[in-house]
């Protein structure tokens, strides 16, 4: 199938200007008619770029799949290489820093961010939250899963805009309990620990609830699903746990080139040689032994297993939206928060010593359920992430570039696949603008703000063809010191350790200093052309400074403990 290139008309710079008074009805009383969606933005947590059929993948996703098909792929879009930072552009429509996650960890294991401005570690003051604002306009916010941006009486969800809030505080935890000191409910610290629970299930549960409570009553609502399935620990329900015995057992290099394969006839990835342009991380499939294959294979098998009971529990979600009436009225956005999760729990010194003292049981029989505690490692992760390079944590295309797609329930909206550069903070201006909300200037809630950087593709579900980002604009990022700087084709790349704190592999030779790629003949990132370009490098390097400079990064942030597993690094 040949990519339908679908382009977008932008208003977001003049959004206060362009969008009308905010409503307070969903109605228009003139003639009974909506004048505001409903929105259903579900996010999931490290799923990879090709996980689910509609991107390539082999596992059981039909309610995912379905609603792809009837929306627009976003085929381009960006996001943080880890989820907080993700979550805070999603909720602020601003970058990372701005937003306060400008690191996801503080000066206990990053050199330099301690006190930074921009390095505070909870969703900020100084930016006006997305169901704030929607809040403002005449909406019901409801949220369900994982928070990850500040644990705080008043950095937690019903204090920024959240009318109903179900949260995770933490960036993980078991999927079997809820714990009462990582979750709360509307402001609340549970009072103990909630055991009939399944992450996926639950939060499912309680975006309904929320939903059913208000229904009627001609409000909207935006309803967040931050699902935490597919995130490590890989648990997955005794009903779904064995559906894919067998299925990974030709191992994760085959299971690489038959996802790029689909993917490639789907139009979801670009039409290059996945072999010519993998950069492999950790042992082949073939290097492994018998009973090295076995856990491995299984660890994909639970894996799949959540990303299918992940679909399922959507599927719940669309039927009640249906039987309600509200579906047809509701726009909904699907995306991960970032590439496929490479890290081996049972490798990586911090989660031994965790599975050592607390007892897990990470027995062949036993994983998967509630006492084991393990992820799946970095062979299946670039499964999930080809033909781009890397995976989760780092800013390379593999960890920050996801599976997203939206659409209009009503069926209204154009299909397709769109092939041009978003980012997540521009999902908050869309959904603002569709919701006819206008954005504070200067003053908000009695505190000073900041403007989003964020820019609406709400045209792209009317047919709009204007491109959100121009070609000749630099577009910067930074997280745990890995820096991009993208300018139209090009894309500038700065590597070393990545945000989850361990790398048990050779250093390559490419960490610590600027590459340069040509993303419109090279998206692996597999041909560095820095050496060939220098003028052109110093150039984006200094547009690179500039967006530092002005979104207020620490320069040299590195991990303080990486030395102790990686002697070699200390050179660098």
């Amino acid at each position: 199938m040949r990519p339908m290139t679908l382009g977008l008309i932008s208003c977001a710079a003049l959004l206060a200007a362009c969008a009308p008074e905010p409503s307070t009805t969903a109605t228009d009383s003139a003639n009974g008619t909506r004048t505001q969606p409903n929105f259903l933005l579900i996010v999931a947590d490290d799923m990879g770029y090709t996980d689910i059929g509609a991107f390539g993948g082999e596992i059981d996703t039909p309610n995912l799949d379905g609603l792809a098909e009837r929306g627009i792929k976003l085929t381009n879009f960006h996001v943080a290489s880890t989820c907080a930072p993700t979550r805070s552009m999603l909720l602020s429509g601003t970058d990372n820093h701005t937003a306060g996650l400008g690191a996801m960890f503080g000066g206990n294991m990053l050199t330099g961010v301690e006190g930074q401005v921009g390095y505070e570690h909870y969703l900020h003051e100084r930016v006006a939250t997305l169901p704030e604002l929607l809040t403002d306009a005449g909406y019901h916010t409801y949220m369900a899963g994982k928070w990850h941006l500040g644990s705080e009486p008043d950095q937690l969800p019903r204090s920024r805009g959240f009318e109903n809030a179900f949260s995770l505080l933490s960036g993980g935890g078991t999927h079997f309990v809820a714990s009462a000191n990582q979750y709360a409910e509307n402001g609340q610290r549970l009072e103990a620990d909630l055991t009939d629970f399944y992450s996926t299930r639950t939060y499912t549960d309680k975006l309904i609830e929320y939903i059913d409570r208000n229904h009627g009553d001609g409000q909207p609502f935006f309803a967040y699903a931050a699902y935490t399935s597919p995130h490590w620990p890989l648990h997955a329900p005794e009903d779904f746990i064995d559906r894919y015995a067998g299925r990974y057992d030709d191992g994760y290099d085959v299971l690489r080139r038959q996802r790029v394969e689909r993917a490639r006839a789907l139009g979801v990835v670009p039409d290059i040689d996945v072999n010519a342009s993998f950069q492999r991380v950790g042992a082949a499939w073939d290097e492994l032994d018998e009973a090295a294959r076995s856990v491995s294979a299984r660890k994909m098998e639970i894996y799949a297993a959540m990303v299918e009971n992940l679909d399922f529990h959507v599927g719940r979600l669309l039927a009640y939206l249906e039987e309600i009436g509200e579906l047809e009225h509701t726009v909904i956005v699907f995306m991960s928060d970032n590439g496929a999760e490479s890290d081996d729990l049972e490798l990586n010194p911090t989660f031994v010593r965790r599975i050592v003292t607390q007892n897990f049981d990470n027995s062949f029989e036993n994983l998967g359920r509630p006492k084991s505690y393990v992820s799946y490692g970095p062979g299946w992760a670039q499964a999930g992430t080809a033909p781009f390079n890397r995976f989760k944590g780092f800013i390379n295309e593999g960890g920050t570039r996801v599976p997203a797609f939206i659409l209009h329930g009503s069926g209204t909206n154009p299909t397709g696949v769109d092939d041009q550069y978003l980012r997540v903070m521009d999902i908050a201006p869309t959904l603002l603008e569709l919701a006819g909300a206008k954005l504070p200037a200067g003053t908000y809630r009695g505190r000073d703000v900041v403007a989003m950087e964020g820019r609406s593709f709400a045209g792209l579900l009317h047919g709009d063809h204007e491109p959100v980002y121009t070609p000749d604009e630099p577009i910067g990022s930074e997280l745990h010191g890995h820096r991009a700087l993208r300018r139209g084709q090009y894309k500038l790349v700065w590597e070393q350790p990545p945000g989850n704190t361990w790398w048990g592999y050779p250093i390559p030779e490419s960490w610590y200093r600027w590459q340069l790629y040509d993303l419109d003949t090279d998206p692996g990132e597999a041909n560095d052309l820095s050496a060939d370009n220098p003028e052109l490098v110093a150039e984006l390097t200094a547009l690179w400074e500039d967006y530092a400079t002005a979104h207020d990064v620490v320069r040299d942030v590195r991990l303080k403990n990486f030395e102790r597993w990686h002697p070699a690094s200390a050179d660098n």
